[in-house]
């Protein structure tokens, strides 16, 4: 069922008032409290006016004010606290991703991985709190749990985005944090044909890193919409082709400790600075993606009377990517490889106290070259089918069926280099985020630098093939009917069938040299040209293309840990939902008018999942586990229009998000300790976890002015009844576990799995406004700006109260979110100049083999700017228009900061990745 805003049923009022020009500007300048000779030119405004009420003109606006006139439209008439973002024109979404689009509202923040802007945190909570629907149903995931990769969904092919902050009883699919829904086009909603092709060209700045990378690429797109049988018959199709290259110079400090600190074994390195913070190993490397997704959408709309109305609506993706790395790392802690590393010529430099290993040479290192080659396919389809029959002038009866599938197939391939025996190593550090700078050895002599292990990992190579499918089949049913009442508009009544089920398989393989030979690739043939690491000081290092030469130089064989045969499993969700609501408008006096809702859900959920029992690498076999539990989820929406375009918006509700899929896994794995005393200890999933449940209040003031001007302060509290985390149970009975020839000393032991447990508050203010430069004066006419902040704080502490008082605060919260765009649009010229800023934050990473990894991310400060210009209907050039954008202008890095592990509570650089400007110029032509 499609809710663009959640108000079916009432049936929209003729306005009561009108508006003065001159009270509008007067209550934005009080508003925004903008400058005072600003206020003191309306005031005169107002003083030798005529204060005869009249009303505004329509002006028809076009391009970027007009996508921010619609958007705000839809956030003055929701019913609930909603943020909206809706396209310039068919397929013409404010920015080159849909996450970035999205990012730029109120309260929400996106987060970066492998340079592009992929999920979305709202209201300080990572995205496996936010529900994401399209045209109103939930999206399956590409990833291995819930959270949506926005990536995956042209921007091309959708026409507007809503972000509910404040859910209703008809919100089937909603998030803790908040819910997405993106929407694509309705042909019906146009009057006329439209037909609109695209492309552009793009580049990366850093130009072509390495002989198999790409810095150069595409995007295309093509949409066509029309209406037939007199307007009662719609069809809209569209496609959209990116060939994007993305590159990436990447530096990581591995751990920091100072090895006198505590009692480390023996862990003396000859030459190291007695009690001094040091470096325990480094990395550099280049990665170069190539991304190339395809994007079909279709749209059926059919409307033969005021009793019927079907939509069928499509869409499929194709996602490729290809990704090659080329790099260094090592390391040099007391018991790296080799027989230990030691110091000569080390210098320290203070740092808040602490002395610090910043400079000299590191003797015995054994430096790794790696060569990786990762490729992935995604493949993205969802359909749904609504139907709307309208009989009795009173009823309304809405059916809609829908189908979501993601599929996912990856491949990750590392081979290993290096040169024999150890190696020394100059070094120059500091202890703040950038590219640290270290003198290798010729790392690019074939001659010198041989296929082998030297960090000892135990094999020469690593391959990971992994698949995982998503699927979720649901059909609903909601009654609407009017009702004569002062208060009561109509109700709902509706039902709701959803079935997921995601599976994901994986499998671990090693290549080993035969019978030990260390070969050199003496033969050029194999070789790419060296590739640099100039940047970190590195120089160059010996390429090449690992999947060539792996058949031709390695035995591979499987071989898998506990985590890997861990990572299968197949997760399986029923979910009904039955929903109630009403629907509320009533005259509370003759200048107040309240509208809204109050309902309920109540959601029954059965789950279960199949996993694997590991045993020191060998399956014992597989199990089957579940839980089924219920939930009542009131809500209430309330809207207090004092009219002049003053609103005061209340919500309330509880609401729930399941855990994340993976934390469901019935994975275990248990084994008895090798020495004494021989106790038990094990680690698992955890298939009978609840969801997070939470109790919601939000509090908006709201002001509007104009057409696509406003300004709100909204406030939330979220207390979480529940959080999720990690818990030792001490006492866990081990007794079907097969011991593997060990005797316990107990069938009693530790045993780690994800809980239930206490939660804790989210809470936060939202200021945010949309201006238009003719609000001041005419001169500015063409100018305006769109401006928001929040702050939000969490007492919850998501290690689990059983682990003590933590800092740690909960994933994907920044306190201060803020964003700014500033635009010029006039006489088929449009320029816009956008900032992004998130505060530091704990984000939430694909790490080391599949595994996720919480890591301290710093603050950010994204900049994009679009230039362009739209040829007039009088020029021979009509239709056409014409783009430059400029992403991540600034070069913004991502930057990451580790604890140093010795207790001094300092934290210190990790990583610093840099990915360059992406330039795209292009242009669009509709008919």
């Amino acid at each position: 069922m499609q809710h663009s805003n959640h108000t079916a049923g009432i049936a929209p009022r003729a306005p009561r008032r009108v508006l003065r020009k001159q009270h509008l500007a007067m209550a934005c300048c009080l508003a925004l409290a903008l400058p005072m000779a600003a206020q003191a030119q309306q005031a005169a405004q107002a003083s030798s006016s005529d204060q005869t009420v009249e009303t505004l003109d329509t002006v028809k606006v076009t391009g970027i004010r007009a996508a921010i006139a619609t958007a705000v439209e839809t956030k003055s008439e929701s019913t609930s606290i909603v943020e909206a973002i809706s396209a310039e024109d068919i397929g013409k979404l404010p920015d080159i991703s849909i996450a970035d689009s999205i990012s730029r509202l109120p309260g929400l923040a996106t987060q970066r991985i492998d340079g592009r802007s992929q999920v979305i945190n709202i209201r300080g909570m990572s995205e496996q709190f936010a529900g994401t629907l399209l045209n109103g149903r939930e999206q399956v995931s590409t990833g291995d749990s819930r959270g949506v990769e926005f990536d995956q969904y042209p921007a091309e092919l959708i026409n507007a985005v809503t972000v509910y902050k404040t859910p209703d009883a008809a919100l089937i699919g909603q998030g803790l944090s908040g819910t997405v829904d993106l929407q694509t086009i309705r042909p019906l909603s146009l009057s006329e044909r439209r037909i609109v092709f695209s492309g552009q060209y793009e580049a990366n700045s850093f130009g072509k890193l390495s002989q198999d990378g790409n810095d150069k690429g595409y995007r295309a797109s093509a949409s066509y919409v029309d209406q037939f049988a007199n307007d009662t018959v719609g069809i809209a199709l569209g496609v959209a082709r990116i060939n994007s290259p993305f590159q990436e110079k990447h530096y990581k400090a591995w751990w920091w400790a100072d090895m006198d600190a505590v009692d480390w074994g023996d862990p003396a390195q000859p030459g190291r600075p007695a009690n001094a913070i040091a470096l325990q190993g480094s990395e550099g490397w280049i990665k170069s993606r190539e991304l190339t997704r395809d994007g079909v959408m279709g749209v059926f709309e059919f409307k033969p009377n005021d009793s019927f109305h079907s939509i069928l609506d499509v869409y499929y993706s194709k996602f490729d990517q290809d990704e090659v790395m080329h790099g260094a790392m090592w390391s040099n802690d007391p018991w790296a490889p080799g027989g230990g590393v030691s110091y000569s010529n080390a210098t320290t430099t203070d740092y808040q106290g602490y002395p610090v290993v910043t400079s000299g040479t590191l003797n015995g290192v054994r430096p790794v070259i790696r060569n990786d080659s990762n490729v992935r396919e995604d493949k993205l389809f969802s359909a749904g089918w609504n139907n709307t029959f309208e009989f009795g002038e009173i009823y309304t009866l809405k059916t809609d069926l829908s189908y979501s599938r993601a599929e996912r197939e990856q491949s990750a391939l590392e081979l290993y280099a290096g040169r024999l025996g150890g190696q020394s190593i100059d070094f120059s550090i500091r202890p703040v985020s950038g590219f640290n700078h270290y003198g290798l050895p010729d790392m690019a002599d074939p001659n010198a630098v041989y296929l082998w292990d030297p960090q000892n990992w135990g094999h020469d190579g690593r391959l990971e093939d992994s698949f995982q499918k998503d699927v979720i089949k649901a059909g609903r049913v909601e009654l609407n009917r009017t009702v004569e009442s002062d208060f009561l508009r109509s109700f709902d009544v509706g039902f709701n069938y959803n079935r997921r089920t995601k599976e994901k398989v994986a499998t671990v393989f090693f290549a080993d040299l035969p019978d030990g030979r260390t070969p050199t690739l003496v033969d050029a043939s194999l070789l790419y040209s060296p590739t640099s690491l100039g940047f970190v000081g590195m120089g160059d290092i010996l390429s090449f293309n690992p999947r060539d030469l792996v058949n031709r130089y390695y035995d591979v064989y499987v071989s898998e840990s506990n985590d890997d045969l861990r990572k299968d499993f197949i997760v399986e969700e029923t979910v009904r939902t039955f929903y109630a609501k009403a629907n509320l408008d009533m005259d509370v006096t003759d200048t107040v008018r309240l509208r809204g809702n109050a309902g309920f859900q109540y959601i029954r959920t059965d789950q279960q999942s199949t996993g694997f029992n590991a045993n020191n690498s060998t399956v014992v076999g597989a199990q089957t586990l579940g839980a089924s539990y219920g939930d009542i989820l009131p809500s209430l929406n309330l809207v207090l229009d004092f009219g002049d375009g003053w609103m005061v918006r209340f919500g309330a509700a509880k609401t729930l998000v399941r855990p994340p899929i993976n934390y469901l896994s019935a994975d275990s794995s248990a084994s008895v300790s090798t020495i004494a005393p021989f106790v038990w200890s094990g680690s698992g999933g955890n298939p009978t976890l609840e969801p997070y449940r939470a109790n919601s209040y939000d509090l908006s003031f709201e002001r509007y002015f104009g057409e696509g001007n406003y300004v709100s302060l909204a406030a939330f509290h979220k207390s979480l009844e529940t959080y999720i985390y990690r818990k030792n149970f001490p006492n866990w009975d081990f007794s079907a576990y097969d011991p593997d020839g060990q005797t316990p000393i107990s069938d009693f032991g530790n045993y780690s799995t994800w809980a239930n447990g206490s939660g804790g508050y989210m809470r936060g203010l939202e200021l945010s406004g949309a201006i238009t430069g003719d609000t001041f004066h005419e001169s500015l006419d063409g100018f305006g700006a769109l401006l928001n902040v929040s702050y939000t704080e969490s007492s919850i502490d998501p290690d689990g109260p059983e682990n003590g008082a933590s800092t740690d605060t909960i994933p994907g919260l920044s306190k201060i979110v803020a964003n700014a765009t500033v635009y010029y649009e006039k006489h088929g010229f449009s320029a816009r100049l956008s900032q992004r800023y998130r505060d530091a934050y704990r984000g939430e990473y694909s790490s080391l083999f599949g595994q996720r990894q919480i890591r301290f991310t710093k603050s950010e400060r994204t900049m994009d700017m679009q230039v362009g210009y739209e040829f007039p209907d009088t020029s021979a050039l009509s239709g056409l228009s014409v783009l430059l954008q400029v992403n991540n202008l600034t070069n913004e890095p991502f930057r990451t900061e580790v604890s140093e592990s010795t207790g001094t509570g300092l934290l210190f650089p990790e990583e610093y990745t840099e990915y360059g400007r992406q330039y795209m110029l292009g242009f669009r032509y509709k008919l």
